[in-house]
């Protein structure tokens, strides 16, 4: 997506955290100079996948992702979807191109920017990128769903909500959110959630309700709470620490 990507991946919860990392790295190099501060500073969370119902859940969240933006356009024509790669009929070997192999030391630096290697028989595509069925495990997907029709029956459930918020449970790795990362976020809680157009036209009770969203959504603190929502502090915490249901 535009402002967030979702990746899921087998491994190393260790492992998991370095490429993370280095995948934010690499992104805050291509994003340039005036976007390079806006990705160090977006928020990197880790959800511990332990079961298969979950796994598949959180498969078909990702790949319907385009969906709930509005855009008009099916997820597996979605450019930065992976969709279109699984049960095509026949094996997702790597399409056939320029192999990553065949690029001398010059050109790898340029089109990579990174030391660390690749498997040198990934392939590009005219545009100079890596070919995603060099890297999507399509085998795995398609054992787990077995047939088409288990993966669109996941494509087509709508649990989003249910699920966005079980995701930002037991949450194993979270960064810390500047102010100004959250703004655009609570903007967009005030007109989803309250219908109101900005902060200003909040109630009371509504910005209680929004204080909540930011707590259990992206775990920030009770003083950072209070200057994104202008409710006094010790309010907040007095209601946070009663328990009482927020939203």
């Amino acid at each position: 997506m535009s402002n967030h990507v979702h990746f899921i991946v087998s491994g190393q919860e260790e492992n998991g955290v370095k490429f993370i990392r280095h995948y934010k790295k690499r992104l805050a190099v291509i994003a340039g100079k005036t976007a390079k501060d806006d990705v160090r500073r977006t928020g990197i969370y880790m959800k511990r996948i332990d079961d298969t119902e979950y796994l598949m859940r959180a498969i078909g969240y990702v790949l319907r992702n385009p969906v709930p933006t509005g855009q008009k356009i099916m997820p597996s024509r979605y450019e930065w979807c992976s969709a279109d790669l699984y049960f095509k009929g026949y094996n997702g070997a790597c399409p056939v191109g320029r192999t990553v192999n065949s690029l001398n030391y010059r050109e790898r630096r340029k089109l990579l920017g990174s030391h660390i290697e690749v498997p040198e028989h990934y392939t590009l595509s005219p545009e100079g990128m890596i070919y995603p069925e060099c890297y999507v495990d399509s085998d795995t997907v398609e054992r787990l769903f077995h047939s088409p029709g288990r993966l669109l029956y996941r494509l087509s459930r709508n649990d989003d909500a249910e699920l966005e918020l079980y995701m930002m449970s037991d949450i194993l790795r979270k960064v810390q959110y500047q102010d100004a990362d959250l703004i655009g976020s609570v903007s967009s809680i005030c007109k989803t959630e309250f219908c109101c157009a900005s902060l200003q036209e909040l109630s009371v009770e509504q910005r209680y309700g929004l204080a909540g969203i930011l707590r259990k959504k992206y775990g920030v603190g009770i003083k950072q709470i209070a200057r994104l929502t202008r409710v006094d502090p010790t309010v907040l915490k007095r209601i946070f620490n009663s328990g009482r249901h927020l939203k």
